[in-house]
């Protein structure tokens, strides 16, 4: 009697432990999908305004990028004004994203302008979904920052060489 007395505590005491761990799980199940949700229309707010990036950039309005679209438009302050009245009308955008976006396409530009040196004789030209490709593409690395440091390093040596070459 007494071991049926304490399998039944016993059992009492399990069963809610059991549905508890059950409903746990599966909140953390949902919150993943919550986070995985959230970053998903991150990346697809982030992609639209490299999106309208590219309609700045792209200047004679072809539907494809060049080499000189893109110094044009790292060049010329009214194509960075544009691009941030462009993306800052998003309250979520900051003008770090800006920065961002500017150090992408500035590595996009270097080393589409390395590939053309490579012995292409062809103009090249990025389609809008290889110029948002290449754009973001370190942006969603997990040392986003240490690329935005040294990106804006090689950005500085450019000018400098560029100051000295004349």
């Amino acid at each position: 009697a007494l071991f049926i007395f304490v399998a039944g505590l016993s059992l009492i005491s399990v069963v809610p432990a059991i549905f508890i761990e059950l409903h746990m799980n599966e909140q953390a199940a949902a919150e993943e999908h919550r986070l995985f949700l959230e970053e998903q229309d991150k990346r697809n707010k982030v992609e639209k305004m490299v999106g309208q990036l590219f309609l700045i950039v792209d200047a004679d309005g072809s539907g494809s990028v060049s080499i000189e679209e893109m110094q044009q438009a790292l060049n010329d302050g009214e194509t960075i004004a544009a691009l941030r009245a462009a993306v800052l009308t998003d309250p979520d955008v900051e003008e770090k994203d800006v920065k961002a976006f500017m150090l992408g396409l500035y590595e996009l530009w270097e080393d589409t302008q390395l590939d053309a040196t490579k012995g292409s004789t062809t103009e090249i030209e990025l389609s809008k979904q290889e110029f948002i490709e290449g754009v973001l593409r370190n942006r969603e690395n997990s040392l986003g920052q240490i690329w935005a440091c040294v990106t804006s390093v090689r950005k500085q040596m450019r000018v400098f060489a560029d100051s000295v070459d004349g």
